[in-house]
């Protein structure tokens, strides 16, 4: 390679593409390949629009002109990662350059510069320093988590580059929330059929159209996430909902003084956390729902593990006297450790439905006695919650916690229908802590709480146990 060519293509690597390598670059891809050093880039696109080819491209330059830099690059699945690897891999090569280490997870080379392909689970890809490209591909299919922990590779390296590239999928996905509202500090670069008409023949556009419908249509072609509109739940409510009391000691009186305490504990699927959020209503805030602990249980505990755990962390906090509305919705025969451990006084269980206002009593058999159980519709549950945030009758605690579980009402996505608003949780998101937040608020107001507290209050009178006084209770 001739002295002033080498300097024009470590200048441009828009230039390098087309002449090295043989690609002809859209415009858009001069303009990420000739991003500054230090740069945050998103890129939405249309489906096979050359995002891949380009961010390739741009590591591989990378490579074969930054002696001993490293560079990274994720996708949702290690075979993704290690297909961008492939052609990074093929550019080197054509460029001339010599691989030292060439495997589907690492290249190598001569120069000392490393490219990684990483995993797709986020455990494992921290303590990397890249000071080259971290390119996360179809970042949208990503979880926040991931994404979380690439980020840091570039803090003692602020001229790494980090891109997202991705085809739009929801609404709250780890790719379209800094693209709708991450300020200034991205540059944006959109190539999809209504920006650059000339990326498609139109009767292919139309055929697609007509074979996967106008939803997929939307999101496959011009970059519009999937899901209805945002969700209803803003931090407006949670700001009104959170603010002071004023005295402090009427405060405490008004967190601690339930009637009943209620303990609405999510049970979720082997790999996900369970969790525990505690309110009631107060003699003190008359008809507001009170909302105090927002707990998430340590990850993978089952069966007596998963009581023990709310048990210790949760009711012994309120003398072992609370109501327990337990989410049986995954994990049925998980009512049966509950009721040995509670007792029967203490737990009812709640299955979760399509639809339902949950106003039927009924029973949970097992061998050691029977659980009372209401069927609900998760719709029904959320509306409850809305409503009464709208009337300013819910009271939350403020803090990290509960910030986190509201936050996960902000991202349900919505979807209107003839039978009523249907709330989704978008892909790779939680909302077993929202869940828990709207049982309690429902279990509150519930026209059968009195009959279901009642066998309680007994056994605490028998027991000779401290009640509340009398006129608590109405």
């Amino acid at each position: 390679m001739k002295r002033d060519h080498e300097i024009a293509y470590r200048i441009d690597p828009a230039l390098w593409m087309q002449e090295v390598l043989g690609i002809t670059p859209r415009p858009w891809q001069k303009q990420f390949l000739r991003s500054p050093l230090g740069a945050s880039i998103l890129v939405l696109t249309a489906r096979q629009v050359g995002k891949t080819t380009v961010a390739a491209c741009a590591v591989a330059h990378t490579a074969l002109f930054k002696p001993n830099s490293v560079s990274v690059v994720a996708c949702p699945a290690q075979r993704q990662s290690a297909e961008l690897l492939r052609k990074v891999r093929e550019m080197v090569i054509k460029a001339g350059g010599n691989l030292i280490k060439n495997n589907v997870f690492e290249l190598e080379l001569a120069n000392g510069a490393r490219v990684l392909a990483l995993p797709g689970g986020e455990d494992s890809i921290r303590g990397h320093t890249v000071d080259g490209w971290i390119v996360v591909d179809e970042a949208a299919f990503m979880t926040d988590g991931f994404i979380a922990a690439l980020r840091p590779m570039r803090a003692q390296r602020p001229e790494a580059r980090f891109v997202m590239l991705s085809t739009a999928n929801t609404r709250t996905d780890p790719f379209w929330s800094p693209w709708e509202t991450g300020g200034q500090s991205w540059t944006r670069i959109q190539v999809t059929v209504d920006k650059d008409p000339t990326l498609y023949p139109q009767g292919f556009l139309d055929e697609e159209r007509e074979q996967i419908g106008e939803d997929a249509y939307k999101r496959e072609f011009l970059g519009i996430p999937a899901g209805g509109p945002v969700s209803p739940f803003t931090w407006d409510y949670f700001d009104r909902a959170s603010q002071s009391f004023g005295d402090s000691e009427i405060d405490e009186k008004i967190w601690n003084f339930f009637k009943p305490t209620i303990v609405a504990h999510d049970v979720a699927h082997a790999k996900d956390r369970s969790t525990a959020v505690v309110g009631g209503l107060s003699m003190l805030a008359p008809n507001s729902c009170l909302l105090k602990e927002f707990e998430e249980l340590p990850l993978g505990l089952l069966g007596s593990d998963r009581a023990d755990a709310l048990a210790a962390r949760i009711d012994r906090l309120y003398g072992c006297k609370s109501l327990i509305f337990a989410d049986l919705s995954c994990d049925t025969s998980y009512g049966e450790i509950l009721l040995e451990r509670f007792g029967f006084e203490r737990v009812i269980g709640i299955k979760i439905t399509s639809s339902g206002a949950g106003m039927d009593l009924d029973y949970l058999r097992f061998s050691n006695g029977a659980l009372r159980l209401i069927r609900v519709g998760r719709s029904d549950l959320l509306d409850t919650l809305l409503s009464h945030l709208h009337e300013n009758r819910v009271r939350i605690l403020d803090g990290q916690a509960s910030r986190h579980a509201y936050e996960q009402l902000t991202m349900l996505e919505m979807e209107y229908k003839q039978s009523g608003t249907i709330y989704r949780c978008a892909s790779h998101r939680h909302d077993d802590l929202a869940i828990s937040m709207a049982i309690v608020v429902w279990a509150a107001q519930h026209p059968l709480l009195s009959e279901l507290y009642r066998p309680l209050l007994q056994r605490q009178t028998r027991s000779r146990e401290p009640e509340m006084p009398s006129g608590a209770w109405t």
